[in-house]
Order: C-alpha cells, then sequence, then structure tokens
C-alpha cells in the first residue's frame, strides 16, 4: 500500500518487476504531487506481469488526507480484505 506517493520527485524504478500486487492510493486535491504523475505510475506498474495495482483516488482529499482520513482508511481495508479473501482462492485454484 502506497499513499500518496512522491512520483514527481522520486525514482520508482527500482519496483520492477513488481514483486507483489499492491494499492496506490491519492488525493484528488493534492497540492504537492499531481494526481496525473501518480495516475501514470501506477499505470506503469500494473502492465507489469500478472501482477495487479490498485489505484484509487480521494475525491477532495490532499497531500495529507485531511479531513479525509476515514475515507483513506475505508480504502485501504477494503483493499487488505479483499487480498484476504482473493489471494488464498487464487492459491487454491492453481
Amino acid at each position: 500500500v502506497s499513499v500518496a506517493p512522491p512520483a514527481s520527485t522520486s525514482d520508482f524504478s527500482f519496483l520492477a518487476p513488481l514483486p507483489s500486487p499492491g494499492l496506490i492510493v491519492h488525493g484528488g486535491d493534492d497540492e504537492i504531487v499531481p494526481e496525473a504523475v501518480v495516475a501514470k505510475l501506477a499505470h506503469k506498474l500494473s502492465t507489469q506481469r500478472t501482477i495487479k495495482v490498485a489505484y484509487q483516488v480521494i475525491t477532495g482529499a490532499n497531500h495529507s488526507f485531511d479531513n479525509r482520513h476515514e475515507d483513506l482508511h475505508t480504502t485501504i481495508d477494503s483493499y487488505i480484505d479483499r487480498q484476504n479473501i482473493e489471494l488464498p482462492l487464487a492459491a487454491a485454484l492453481a
């Protein structure tokens, strides 16, 4: 799980190839890291192998998610809950 990654100032090439599925959460009103830059990173990571990268924008959230902490927690909790169901199921079907 990555929250508001500094995609405009950091090199994320160390994530290639991505070792596991992941979630990127970004604020729609982030004043520090442009949403378009993070969307591009999420897309780039999601095109690797069969690894899925979920990308979620929280509308109205700034870089610190002020006044949107509950939305952030709900987004992360939902993702983790889905992973706890999907990963064991995929292993059982393999």
